[in-house]
């Protein structure tokens, strides 16, 4: 069973060792990537090194919890929910709620396969976060903006650091 002092000790760590981590991070012109940088049986942590003019689709994070905070930069984040009853593989009836700029310091949180968002980095500088994902992220759906599924997917890494 994970433990939220076991989560905030092991991020708070990851923080403070950050000059480790940080340089050896991969980057791709207008898209931004993923490294793991810890992992454990109930939860894994994720750097996300975000390009200029790179976002992602509308997502879910299949039945994980997912937190994020913004290490660098800033983030535009847009919250959508869904509010079907999962019965059409093909469709998802997604509302939106809000949009916001995530600057320095400032997160988010969402739990599984109902609470999306979309996010992009819209500034001209990279921008760094950091995600948490309980259990660890192993599958999720891209929707586009009328709902339909686009993408089911797996997670995957542009690299592993596991420190």
């Amino acid at each position: 069973m994970i433990v939220a002092f076991d989560v905030d000790r092991t991020v708070a760590d990851a923080i403070a060792i950050r000059e480790r981590w940080e340089p050896l991070l991969p980057r791709r012109c207008g898209d931004f990537t993923r490294t793991r940088i810890f992992c454990r049986p109930d939860f894994e942590v994720l750097a996300l090194l975000w390009s200029p003019a790179s976002s992602t689709p509308i997502h879910d994070h299949g039945g994980s919890y997912c937190a994020t905070r913004i290490l660098r930069g800033e983030l535009s984040v847009a919250r959508y929910y869904r509010i079907d009853d999962f019965a059409d593989p093909q469709y998802a009836r997604i509302i939106f709620q809000n949009e916001c700029v995530q600057r320095t310091g400032e997160g988010d949180a969402l739990n599984g396969e109902r609470d999306l968002h979309r996010v992009c980095n819209s500034a001209s500088d990279e921008a760094l976060s950091i995600h948490l994902y309980t259990p660890r992220l192993t599958a999720f759906q891209s929707f586009d903006i009328a709902g339909r599924i686009t993408q089911v997917g797996s997670s995957s890494y542009d690299a592993i650091l596991d420190l």
